[in-house]
């Protein structure tokens, strides 16, 4: 299984589109994406700190959250309705089940990020350093995923011409501070590759072209 993360600011690039023909075309049930908050997480945001300045009625970090991770799912919605080929998933049920028809995928992530049963087993702190690219890898820890693909738009990605360190891209905020824990024993590999380099996957998704953006932890 390949996990895809698509990050939010993909959203603003024609390459976007590419992205999801890659998944409708090559994905055949082994292929997932989690898409990033975008817009949607940034209206979060936004709505948290107009409040903050109020004496009541403020939204805490928990809170934000969640509702963060709801914004995720507003843009898995979003990414099924320009691309209709692809299926939405809730679960390891679902996912299963899309699986076996071939389907190309995208998670919503409400239903299992935000179930305090399967939180337990490998928790999340409920805080703004948490981005899609942690539940992306947790995501992965839970499918006993093979591969996690995070997909950005930093063009200081395409600039660099070796293997990418994972202190070195958080140090960057090109990635999220909550992969540590979850990479330190990962079973999967990560692999960081810039939002126009989509014809690395043109003949499918395997690692034949990947080496170089190995991410080492």
């Amino acid at each position: 299984m390949w996990v895809i993360k698509l990050g939010g600011s993909v959203t603003h690039y024609d390459s976007l589109v590419q992205w999801l023909q890659l998944v409708v075309r090559w994905g055949d049930g082994k292929v997932i994406i989690v898409p990033g908050g975008g817009m949607y997480a940034d209206a979060v945001r936004n709505f948290q700190q107009m409040r903050a300045k109020f004496p009541d009625g403020h939204i805490n970090d928990q809170q934000a959250h969640a509702l963060a991770i709801y914004a995720m799912d507003q843009m898995a919605r979003s990414l099924v309705a320009m691309a209709p080929e692809l299926t939405l998933v809730r679960n390891p049920l679902e996912i299963a089940e899309s699986g076996w028809q071939h389907r190309g995928l995208v998670w919503l992530p409400s239903e299992m990020a935000l179930n305090p049963a399967l939180a337990s087993e490998l928790a999340l702190p409920e805080t703004w350093e948490v981005t899609s690219d942690s539940l992306a890898a947790w995501l992965a820890w839970q499918l006993e995923a093979s591969h996690l693909v995070l997909v950005k738009s930093d063009d200081r990605l395409v600039e660099a011409h070796t293997h990418f360190e994972l202190t070195s891209l958080q140090s960057m905020d090109v990635i999220d501070q909550g992969l540590s824990a979850l990479l330190s024993q990962a079973q999967f590999k990560t692999w960081v590759v810039h939002q126009s380099q989509y014809g690395l996957f043109e003949v499918g998704f395997n690692t034949s072209q990947l080496e170089p953006y190995l991410l080492q932890t």
